[in-house]
Order: C-alpha cells, then structure tokens, then sequence
C-alpha cells in the first residue's frame, strides 16, 4: 500500500490531463441552453471526477482519488476554468467522497460493481458543494432529488465505467505492467 515514485507520477500524468478535459468539458457545459433543466444539466456532473476513479483503479493506494481530483481540479482552474478557484476546491470535495468508497472495499475492490458504486459517491461531494456554492439549494425538492439521482448515474457511469474501461483497454496494451492494476487479480471483484 505504500506509494512509490512511479505511483506519484502516474497519478500526476492522468490528473493532469484530466484536469485539461475538465476545462474542454466546462466550456462544452457553457453551451447548454439556458433553460435546460438542471436535472438534464446533472447529466454532465460525472465527467468532473473521472481522475477519482481511474487513478485509483490503476494504482490501487489510499489517497489516490483524493490526490487525483485535487491535482485534475488544480489544472482546470490553473488553465482558465470558468469557474475559478471552485474548480479546485469542488474537486477535492469530489475527491474526499469517491476515497471513502475505495476505503469502504478496503482499497481490494476494484470489479465494476465496486468501481460503480465508488465513482457515484462523487455525488455526495459534488451535490453538499453545488448545495452552497451553485445554486442547488434554490432548486425545489423535487429537482434535488432529481439532480442527486441523475448526478449519481452521471458519476457511475463518466467516471466509473469510463475509468474501469480506459483502464482495462490500456492494461491490455502492456503499458501498466508496472502497476497494481496489472499484479492484482481483484480487478474482476
């Protein structure tokens, strides 16, 4: 479990350029109508903490969704997020809450059920943040509800699904035979 100098600089690498497809998805969001319901608008959420999940899929250590989703946020608003610093700030919120799904397998379940349901709890962090910060507290009881639930599929499915594919796809190329990803056989759990 202990994190070694090639650990740091892969989760660097993927946080940082997933901090990049952050800012490339911020300014997509950007061009959604302005009457969009924002339980439509929720659909996006999930792509925000894709660095939570696929870091930690491949690296297999405590600490990587959050370290992962504060460096992604860092580059977002590094590289001239709308949002500003709430890029970076909202991230680490993401990041605390998709940790606690990795600890909660005992950072040894990494199957897509378990890979599902530690990317959706970006949603907790995510929503309290969005609660505060963006808005959400205006929205009716309904569309929380609304926003919760289609955040959480958003973030089972861009984060979760998306990692554990990506991750699958390029341990098949050889190219993370240095990491836990490809020595554990509990990416099948």
């Amino acid at each position: 479990m202990k994190w070694n100098l090639r650990d740091i600089v892969i989760t660097a690498v993927l946080a940082t350029a997933c901090g990049a497809i952050y800012l490339a998805w911020d300014l997509l969001y950007k061009f959604l109508p302005t009457g969009l319901s924002p339980v439509a608008a929720a659909s996006f959420n999930g792509l925000w903490w894709i660095a939570g999940a696929i870091v930690p899929y491949i690296i297999r250590k405590p600490g990587a969704a959050l370290l992962a989703e504060s460096i992604g946020g860092f580059v977002e608003f590094a590289l001239g997020s709308p949002y500003g610093i709430q890029a970076f700030t909202i991230g680490i919120a993401q990041g605390l809450t998709i940790e606690m799904g990795f600890a909660l397998g005992g950072y040894k379940r990494y199957g897509l059920p378990w890979m599902l349901f530690a990317a959706s709890l970006g949603t907790v962090g995510n929503y309290v943040y969005s609660y505060f910060y963006y808005g959400v507290n205006q929205y009716t009881a309904l569309e929380q509800i609304g926003y919760f639930v289609v955040t959480l599929i958003s973030g089972a499915v861009l984060a979760g699904l998306l990692s554990k594919w990506v991750g699958d796809a390029l341990k098949r190329t050889g190219v993370l035979r240095n990491f836990e990803i490809s020595r554990s056989t509990a990416s099948s759990r």
